[in-house]
Order: structure tokens, then C-alpha cells, then sequence
């Protein structure tokens, strides 16, 4: 995937109608985010060292949190040093036969280490990576825009979490290639390669069937049949992806790619779940009022409206802003809905 929104039809609407409203306050919106201060895209220069050792701490802090109970391991594959085939194009290959046991793929990533260019170059990049499987075969993977530099190595990143999960789970050889639309030559000078993956291990895999909130995620929604607009308040699943947001800064962004981040819908009827005793009296004064404001042509006093009543915060490491070779880990506080109620 890239990850897609796995949203229903009412959730698209919301999310449509979400990005439209920030689309002309995305300053507002990412700040109440926690993404007060924001780094410069082109000036982002994460090296390998800082992203191991940043990492271990992310992971580590996911593993303290009680809301976490499967975490995973980070792998780092060594990239052989062929960058370059005869015809000066970009490919590397990719060895995973060394990892043991059977591996379920998180999120992975190719960094590269990229030379300076020259004053004659551009320093502003379209490149697109393809696994390639013959001579004319190949499929698509990522695309990225890269801001290299004219007097320092540059390290840039490309997502594999689709073709990592096959090709580490079955142990086998691949070969990448990275196309240069605007590049003198037709290709990067690239330094060094490796591949970054977050992996569950096999003692693991059942393990993640059960949600790390189910201890306190208790109003999930139970389809039984007669259709979601009958369903009583409840909470749904929504898998977002921060990229998907098209805000150029979400690239400051390391982990994770994508989170549950749950929504709350249903129905709200007399005698249901409510959050506290003030939705309970609304409740009764709107089933009161309902007469009286139809004899008078005015509004009723609503009724209980579906919406969280728990949530969950989400840890997250991403570019220091004031200094964009390092990493932060940060804890966003009310990311995620745990519970929903009537409100």
C-alpha cells in the first residue's frame, strides 16, 4: 500500500470534508497536531546511525505503554555496494536469505546516502523506485521528490512495506531500481544502501489478531445483519495514513506510517449508553420537547449525539525541527478513539 483509507462510505465524507476545511488552515490544523514548530523539508538529512538508535527508543517507549502490547523488532539489511548496472542506471540488490523464522512486514524502508551534486546538477529531484523482475518487467513501488545538496552526502528514504513483506517472509533475492526523470546522467551517485523494516516475528503473528485495545475497547461494533443505519452507537475502525493527508510536512514524520485511529456512529435511543447524566437528561428533555416544538415550528432540543467518550494517545518519532538531522520521540495525547458513548 502505499496504505489506503479503509474507511466506510459515511467516514469518506467526513474525511473529504475534513482535508477540504484545512486545506486553507493547514498551519492551525498541524499545530493542534503538536507539530508546532516544522522542520524544512529540503533541509531533512536523517543519517542511518541516528535512525537505529532513535528507533530503538520509539520502540521502546510503544513498549511501556499499556495500550501496546505488540510492538515490533526492528531489521537492517546491509544493500551490496552495486549501484550501478553498465547502462548507468540505479540498481541495487537485496539479499534476505540471513533473516531467520517467518516475519510479518509492519512498515519498511530503503534509505539511501546520496553524494553531493555538482553546481551544474539540479538539486531538486524526481526519482521513482520499481522492483524489477526481468529485462522489461518491473512494478512500481514509490515516488519521491529528493532535495539532494551541493556540498554535503544527502540520506533519503523510499517506502517498501508492500514488496518488503514478500520478499523477507520468502527469503528471496530482489532487485531495485531507481528511475531519475531530471538527473545529469540519468542516475544518482548513491554512497550507501540499506533497508529498514519494522517486523512482528513468528511467536507473535496470532498474538496480533486480537487488537492491543481490546482491554479497553468494549463498544466496537458488532454487525449482525439488518444494516448500518440501524446500528446503536458504537465504535468503527479507520485506518489513517499521515501521507494520505497531503501535507507536504507529515514527511517529518518517521512512525508510524499508518494508525487505528476509530470513529464513533449509531444510532443514540433512550436507555443507551450514555457518557454521563447530563446526556441522559437531554435525552429525556428531547423526548419531552419533541411535541411542543412541532406545535410550535421550532427546533426540538436534540438527543444524545454518538461520540468518543475514550481515547488513547499515540506515540510518534519524527524530524527534530530545530535540528533536521536528528529525531524526537513525542507522545500526541487523544489520538485515538478507545471507547464511544452518547453524548
Amino acid at each position: 500500500m502505499g496504505y489506503q483509507f479503509l474507511l466506510e462510505p459515511a467516514a469518506w465524507t467526513f474525511f473529504l470534508c475534513l482535508l477540504q476545511t484545512f486545506s486553507s488552515g493547514s498551519g492551525n490544523f498541524l499545530q493542534d497536531l503538536g507539530l508546532g514548530a516544522l522542520p524544512d523539508i529540503a533541509k531533512i538529512n536523517v543519517s542511518q546511525d541516528e535512525y537505529k538508535q532513535m528507533m530503538e527508543v520509539y520502540l521502546s517507549t510503544r513498549r511501556s505503554s499499556p495500550s501496546n502490547n505488540h510492538v515490533p523488532h526492528l531489521v537492517t539489511l546491509d544493500v551490496g555496494h552495486h549501484f550501478r548496472d553498465t547502462s548507468r542506471r540505479n540498481m541495487i540488490d537485496l539479499r534476505a536469505n540471513n533473516l531467520p523464522g517467518e516475519l510479518e512486514v509492519d512498515s519498511g524502508e530503503l534509505k539511501l546516502l546520496i553524494d553531493p551534486v555538482s553546481p551544474s546538477d539540479p538539486d531538486v529531484v524526481h526519482v521513482r523506485l520499481y522492483e524489477t523482475f526481468g529485462p522489461k518487467q518491473r512494478q512500481f513501488i514509490d515516488e519521491k521528490k529528493l532535495y539532494l545538496s551541493r556540498n554535503q552526502t544527502k540520506w533519503c528514504e523510499f517506502d517498501l512495506t508492500d514488496s518488503a513483506q514478500w520478499w523477507l517472509n520468502d527469503k528471496i533475492n530482489s532487485k531495485l531500481e531507481l528511475v531519475c526523470s531530471n538527473c545529469k546522467g540519468g542516475a544518482l551517485s548513491v554512497r550507501e544502501a540499506f533497508v529498514n523494516a519494522l517486523v512482528f516475528r513468528e511467536a507473535v503473528r496470532m498474538k496480533r489478531s486480537v487488537s492491543p485495545f481490546d482491554q479497553t475497547r468494549r463498544t466496537d461494533c458488532r454487525y449482525t445483519g439488518g444494516g448500518s443505519h440501524r446500528m446503536k452507537c458504537c465504535r468503527h475502525n479507520m485506518t489513517v495514513t499521515f501521507k494520505d493527508l497531503r501535507f507536504p510536512e507529515m514527511a517529518s514524520i518517521v512512525q508510524p506510517k499508518s494508525y487505528e485511529a476509530g470513529y464513533c456512529q449509531g444510532r443514540c435511543p433512550p436507555n443507551y449508553n450514555y457518557a454521563t447524566n447530563h446526556s441522559r437528561i437531554q435525552t429525556l428533555v428531547h423526548q419531552m420537547d419533541k411535541k411542543v416544538a412541532k406545535q410550535m415550528s421550532r427546533r426540538a432540543i436534540p438527543k444524545a449525539c454518538c461520540s468518543p467518550s475514550k481515547l488513547a494517545p499515540l506515540e510518534i518519532i519524527r524530524v527534530d525541527p530545530y535540528n533536521t538531522s536528528k529525531l524526537i520521540v513525542e507522545k500526541w495525547e487523544n489520538m485515538q478513539v478507545t471507547e464511544c458513548a452518547c453524548s
